[in-house]
C-alpha cells in the first residue's frame, strides 16, 4: 500500500502550486487584484494561495485557471504535482 504524504509534503505542494499560479499570472501581465476579481476570489485569499499559505479547493483552481485562460491541468503539471 502506498505511503500517504506527510503534512510537509502537502505544504510544499501548495507552495509549488502557488508558484505556478503566480508565474502564469505574471506571464500574462496580470495584477494579483485583477486575477482575484476575474476568479471571484478575495485578493487577500489570492495572495495567500500564491504564497502557498492557503489551501485552495479544486473548484478554486478551476476558477483561477479559467480567469487566466489556462487549463487547471497545466497549472498542476507546471507545479510538478
Amino acid at each position: 500500500m502506498p505511503k500517504v504524504a506527510d503534512r510537509s509534503d502537502h505544504e510544499r505542494a501548495l507552495g509549488r502550486l502557488g508558484d505556478a499560479i503566480r508565474a502564469r499570472r505574471q506571464q500574462l501581465g496580470m495584477s494579483q487584484e485583477a486575477l482575484a476579481d476575474a476568479a471571484g476570489i478575495n485578493r487577500t485569499h489570492m495572495g495567500e494561495v500564491e504564497r502557498g499559505k492557503r489551501n485552495v479547493s479544486f473548484m478554486g483552481v478551476l476558477k483561477i485557471a479559467q480567469a487566466m485562460d489556462t487549463k487547471a491541468s497545466d497549472l498542476i503539471v507546471t507545479a510538478g504535482l
